[in-house]
Formats: structure tokens, C-alpha cells, sequence
């Protein structure tokens, strides 16, 4: 990997080569004056550089998990959104449409018009609750529980093959891990 110094990525991001020409650049990353900065970045040189840093396994596992995933579910004519609202409404009913969102990866539109087929399919009611006439919460319907104990299957295969050949050890240090990065982001919002 190659080794940038601040004032290498100023000029990078800023596309001014010529730093002599500006009394003060500040670098992006520390705010010093590029000729003081010690501090330097290491960018990937080759592929397996790039295949070696951790956030571009963990999106690329995300990427090709889900479309794995999302094929699985679609030869029994369900999507990955609808499996999971079906998921987050069984651990949790009555949530609203920004609730389902949050809790399903969604944007808030992909959870509305999921949420729209469902309660057309019978999977999911709209109800208010009595205390709160503003509130509109998504509820299971029996149709809808019978949906996900069909779609789950479906699932458990996915974990399977995403498992194989991984002693449980293994398994539980990466459950582990990946808990605590994402109490890390959590932790930033």
C-alpha cells in the first residue's frame, strides 16, 4: 500500500498541486498546516488491498448476502423488505411505517409501498391505537404469520450457507464483533 501525507491528500481532494501557491491549506483530516501534518493514509494499491480492508468485506458480504438472500425468498414470490417487516412485526407488533423502516434497513418509501401490498395481501392490518388517534401502527394478520413460518425456512438456508465450514467458535467471535461495531456506529449517531 502507499503511504499519502496530508498535503498529498489536499492536493488530491482540493486539486491544488501546487501548495507553495497557498499560504494555508489545512488538511481535511487534522486541520494543520499540510507541511506540519504527520499524519498519512495508506490507500489500497492493489485488489487485494482493497479486498483486505474491513468496511469493504463487510459491504461487499452485505451486498452479495442480500442478493442471495432476496433470490432465495423470490422463488416463493416474496421480497427481502417484505420478509423482514413479516420478522420485525412478529418480535414487535404494532409499529408504524417509520418504526418498520428503521428496524427493516429500509427507506421510508420502500416500507410504506411494502407495507401497502401487504395490507392488500391480508399479511398486515393498520390500526389506531386507543390512546393515540394519531398513531397508525402495522399489526400481523394470522395470514401474515403463516407467511413468514413459510418464508423462515428460507432463511435458516441463507445462515446455513453463509455458516458452512465455520467452526461455531469462529461464528460466535464474528456475532461477537460485529455487535460491537455496530454498537460502535450506533454510538456516533
Amino acid at each position: 500500500m502507499s503511504r499519502l501525507a496530508c498535503a498529498a491528500r489536499v492536493a488530491i481532494i482540493t486539486g491544488d498541486h501546487d501548495q507553495s501557491a497557498r499560504p494555508f491549506n489545512p488538511c481535511p483530516i487534522c486541520s494543520a498546516r499540510p507541511d506540519r501534518c504527520g499524519a498519512d493514509m495508506s490507500l489500497p494499491t492493489r485488489p487485494e488491498d482493497l479486498e483486505a480492508n474491513l468496511g469493504y468485506a463487510i459491504n461487499r458480504l452485505a451486498n452479495l448476502g442480500q442478493a442471495a438472500q432476496a433470490r432465495r425468498l423470490a422463488a416463493s414470490g416474496l421480497s427481502l423488505v417484505l420478509v423482514r417487516t413479516l420478522s420485525v412485526l412478529h418480535i414487535e407488533d404494532g409499529l408504524t411505517i417509520n418504526e418498520i423502516a428503521a428496524r427493516t434497513f429500509a427507506d421510508q418509501s420502500t416500507a410504506s409501498r411494502t407495507v401497502e401490498a401487504m395490507v392488500a395481501a391480508g399479511l398486515v392490518e393498520r390500526r389506531t391505537p386507543p390512546g393515540d388517534q394519531r398513531r397508525r401502527e402495522i399489526v400481523l394478520t394470522a395470514a401474515g404469520r403463516a407467511a413468514l413460518v413459510a418464508a423462515w425456512p428460507r432463511m435458516e438456508e441463507h445462515t446455513a450457507t453463509l455458516a458452512r465450514n465455520i467452526p461455531a467458535a469462529d461464528l460466535e467471535t464474528c456475532r461477537r464483533v460485529l455487535a460491537a461495531m455496530t454498537a460502535n456506529l450506533r454510538s456516533e449517531d
